[in-house]
C-alpha cells in the first residue's frame, strides 16, 4: 500500500491528538500535508508538529480546499454542527473522506453527504471506532458463528460517568441541541451503529423515552451560586464541584483531556482564572443545557428481532455493557473489562472469554480504524470499509427518529421516516 497524504480540517481533540498523532506515529502510512483550523493557537501548534510550510496552513476549510493541495484524503474533524460544508466541498474537490461522527446534525444533511460521496465515487469513512475494537469485533464474530443460534434480542447500555456528562453535555459544547446533535447521536451513535452491525438487518420501528431529569435549575441546592468558585455552601459535598475536579490535578494531568478544554495553559492559576470566567466553572444546576441526561430506545428489526438501548449520565464509572440473547444461548459482556460470558441453553456452566485491548484510544478502536482506512485508501480500493457512509447512515437515521419519537411520545416507522427525509431533501 502507498502512504496516504491527507488534509486535516479541524485541529481540536480528535483532529490533532488522534488523527494527527497517528500520522506522526505512523509516517509510513499517513502524512498530514495541509491544515485548516480557525483557532490560531491550535493552528500554529499543529502545523509545527507536522512541519507544514506557511502556504499549507489555512484558517478555514474554504481556503484550504480552494488551494487544493496534492493529497488523496481529507479528514474532517470539525465540531459536530460544522461537518456538512467541509465534507461536501472536499468530496466535490475529489478527495476521499474520513469524517468524524456524527455525520451531520440533521438527518437530511447525513443523507446529502452520503449520496454526494457515492455519486463522486469517493471513500467515506465515518469515525465509528467501536467497530474496530478487538472487543466488539470478537462479539460480532461470535454472533456470526452462530454460537447463540438465531439472535432474538439485543440489549446495549452506555453508562456515562457523571464527570463526563457534566463536562461535555451540561457545561460543555454538546449541551444544547441548537449547537450539537441530540445526545443519542452526539454521545451514543457508536452504540446505535453496533446494534445495526450486530442485528445485520434493517430496523423497522423505534420508540424512545427520556428527558433532562437532574441537571437543571429545580434540582439546585439551596443557596448554590452561578459558579462553583463563588462560595457555594455545599461545595465540599457536591459531586460536581468544578474547582475540585478541574483545579485539583497537577499540571501534567491538566494538560490532558478533559482538563485541556478548560485552559490551553495547564497551570493551576490559569485553570482557576478560566473557571471564574468560562463555561466549565458554572454550577451544573445553573447552566443553559437542554439535552437529555437519560434516554431509553426500543427497536424492532426486520424479522422480529428486538433491541433496547439505554444511555444515561449518572454513572460513577464509564461502562458499556451488552447482553445478546439467542435461541441457543446468551452472551454478556463489558467493554471496559474485556470480559465476555457465554452460556448455552440446557447446559450448566459459563464459558468466559477475555479480550485484551488498550484502554486508551477507544480501547484500540482509534488505531484499528486508522490502520484499516489507510490500508484501503492507500491501496486504491473503493470498498471494504467497516463503517462506510452508507453503513453508518442507517444508525444515524435511527438516532434522529428516536429523538423524534421521544419528543412526540410515539413510535416511528423507520422506512416511512427515511422516505420523508429523502423527499424533503429532494424538494430542497
Amino acid at each position: 500500500m502507498a502512504r496516504v497524504d491527507a488534509l486535516l480540517i479541524g485541529a481540536g481533540m480528535r483532529g490533532r491528538f488522534v488523527y494527527g498523532r497517528y500520522a506522526l506515529d505512523h509516517p509510513e502510512r499517513m502524512r498530514i500535508v495541509a491544515l485548516a483550523e480557525p483557532d490560531p493557537e491550535r493552528r500554529q501548534a499543529t502545523a509545527a508538529e507536522h512541519g507544514l510550510a506557511p502556504d499549507r496552513i489555512f484558517a478555514s476549510h474554504e481556503e484550504l480546499l480552494a488551494a487544493a493541495p496534492p493529497a488523496s484524503v481529507a479528514i474532517v474533524a470539525t465540531g459536530d454542527t460544522a461537518h456538512t460544508g467541509p465534507a461536501l466541498l472536499a468530496i466535490e474537490r475529489g478527495y476521499d473522506l474520513l469524517l468524524e461522527k456524527p455525520i451531520a446534525p440533521t438527518a437530511a444533511e447525513c443523507v446529502r453527504i452520503v449520496e454526494a460521496a457515492e455519486r463522486g465515487e469517493r471513500l467515506l469513512q465515518i469515525g465509528h471506532v467501536l467497530r474496530y475494537t478487538p472487543f466488539y469485533r470478537r462479539v460480532r464474530a461470535l454472533l456470526h458463528e452462530g454460537r447463540l443460534g438465531e439472535v432474538v434480542n439485543l440489549d446495549l447500555k452506555e453508562h456515562v460517568a457523571t464527570w463526563h456528562m457534566t463536562h461535555s453535555y451540561v457545561r460543555g459544547k454538546f449541551r444544547r441541541r441548537a449547537d450539537a446533535a441530540p445526545l443519542i447521536l452526539a454521545k451514543a451513535c457508536h452504540d446505535l451503529d453496533l446494534l445495526c452491525w450486530f442485528a445485520g438487518r434493517p430496523a423497522e420501528r423505534v420508540a424512545s423515552y427520556g428527558g433532562l431529569h437532574h441537571y437543571r435549575e429545580s434540582q439546585a441546592p439551596e443557596g448554590a451560586p452561578a459558579r462553583c468558585s463563588d462560595g457555594c455552601p455545599v461545595q465540599e459535598s457536591c459531586p460536581h464541584d468544578a474547582v475540585r475536579f478541574y483545579a485539583g490535578p497537577d499540571d501534567v494531568i491538566a494538560a490532558l483531556w478533559p482538563w485541556s478544554d478548560v485552559s490551553a495553559d495547564p497551570s493551576k492559576v490559569a485553570r482557576m482564572r478560566a473557571l471564574e470566567t468560562g463555561r466549565y466553572g458554572r454550577c451544573v444546576y445553573h447552566c443553559d443545557n437542554d439535552v437529555v441526561d437519560h434516554q431509553v430506545t426500543l427497536l424492532e428489526f426486520e424479522g422480529g428481532v428486538t433491541a433496547t438501548f439505554t444511555v444515561h449520565g449518572h454513572a460513577t464509572d464509564e461502562r458499556r455493557t451488552l447482553r445478546v440473547t439467542g435461541t441457543r444461548g446468551e452472551l454478556r459482556g463489558v467493554l471496559q473489562t474485556g470480559e465476555i460470558e457465554l452460556t448455552r441453553h440446557g447446559h450448566l456452566g459459563v464459558e468466559r472469554l477475555q479480550v485484551e485491548s488498550p484502554e486508551a484510544g477507544h480501547h484500540g478502536g482509534d488505531a484499528g480504524l486508522l490502520g484499516h482506512f489507510t490500508e484501503i485508501a492507500g491501496s486504491g480500493r473503493r470498498e471494504g470499509l467497516l463503517a462506510s457512509g452508507r453503513a453508518s447512515l442507517d444508525s444515524h437515521l435511527i438516532g434522529f427518529a428516536a429523538e423524534e419519537a421521544r419528543l412526540r411520545a410515539r413510535s416511528i416507522d423507520l422506512p416511512a421516516f427515511r422516505a420523508d427525509v429523502e423527499a424533503a431533501l429532494r424538494g430542497s
